[in-house]
Parts: structure tokens; C-alpha cells; sequence
């Protein structure tokens, strides 16, 4: 294939920047939320975390973070590269990268879900219920908004 085709089928695989992501909450655990942007690193990130392909997804959001990107496309790579590092279970490595995405873009939501996941998974439910709050109030963040839920029904659930 070409690479022409190569791009074009990432392009379109692009175009549906979080598909398959609220299908991962089906699990009871949340789910982190990858973006694809218009920067060749970026779609290859998106398209191989995607497919699964985690490591290969680390591997081009750190090419698309060292660019001279401009600060909102460099959070965005942090944000993939977040949750790519935190599918391979390099959870501190996740954490610091999705602070790199918010110190860029504190507007990133993806960046405050992902970083909720790590946190979940590192057993500090209060700072990932904060971050998916946080992340919640974007439009369109119905992944974070369905992570915050997931992550406070227990607490309700023990109020009762």
C-alpha cells in the first residue's frame, strides 16, 4: 500500500475520534479516550491505539509530543500517549504524561479522563473522581461523564 493510501486510511479511520472507547466501559472499569488531530504522529497514535497496537500507539504520540507542534496538538499527543502508556500498565509514566497535556491545555478533557483512569487504577478513586468531574463538563465528553459515573457508584451505593 502506498503511502498516500496509508494516510488516506488513517484519515478516515480518524474521523471517528473516540468509537470504540464508550464500548471499553462495558467492563466496570473506566475507560481512557484517545483524539486524532490533523498531524501525521497524532492519526498514527490514534490509529494504532485503535487497533491495539498500545505500544506502537506510545511510540507515535512521543514522536508527535518532540515536534514543533503548536501547544494544543502537543496536549493532545500527551493525552494519547497517556492512555497508550497506561494500557501497558506504565501507570507513572501515564501520570506524568497526561500533567504534560493539561500544563499545555488545561481545556484538554481527554487528558483529565485519562488521567482519572491511571489514578483509578493506582487506587486514588477521590483524585480520579475529581479529574472525571472535571473532565465531565465538556461537551461531548460522555466518556468522562460515564467514567465519573462508574466511579461514584460505589460511593453512592455505600451511602445508601
Amino acid at each position: 500500500m502506498s503511502l498516500r493510501h496509508t494516510l488516506a486510511a488513517i484519515a478516515a479511520a480518524s474521523a471517528f475520534s473516540i468509537i470504540g472507547a464508550g464500548s471499553a466501559l462495558a467492563g466496570n472499569s473506566p475507560a481512557f479516550a484517545v483524539q486524532s488531530a490533523a498531524d501525521t504522529y497524532i492519526r498514527g497514535g490514534y490509529s494504532a491505539y485503535e487497533r491495539g497496537a498500545f505500544k506502537k500507539a506510545a511510540v507515535f504520540s512521543r514522536r508527535a509530543t518532540a515536534k514543533g507542534n503548536k501547544k494544543t496538538r502537543r496536549s493532545i499527543a500527551y493525552a494519547n500517549l497517556c492512555a497508550a502508556l497506561g494500557q501497558q500498565n506504565q501507570l507513572d509514566a501515564a501520570l506524568a504524561a497526561c500533567d504534560s497535556a493539561i500544563a499545555l491545555n488545561a481545556r484538554n478533557w481527554r487528558a483529565y479522563n485519562n488521567r482519572g483512569v491511571v489514578e483509578y487504577r493506582l487506587g486514588q478513586s477521590e483524585k480520579a473522581a475529581a479529574d472525571f468531574a472535571a473532565a465531565a463538563q465538556a461537551p461531548k465528553a460522555d466518556l468522562a461523564r460515564a467514567n465519573a459515573a462508574l466511579v461514584s457508584g460505589p460511593k453512592l451505593a455505600a451511602s445508601e
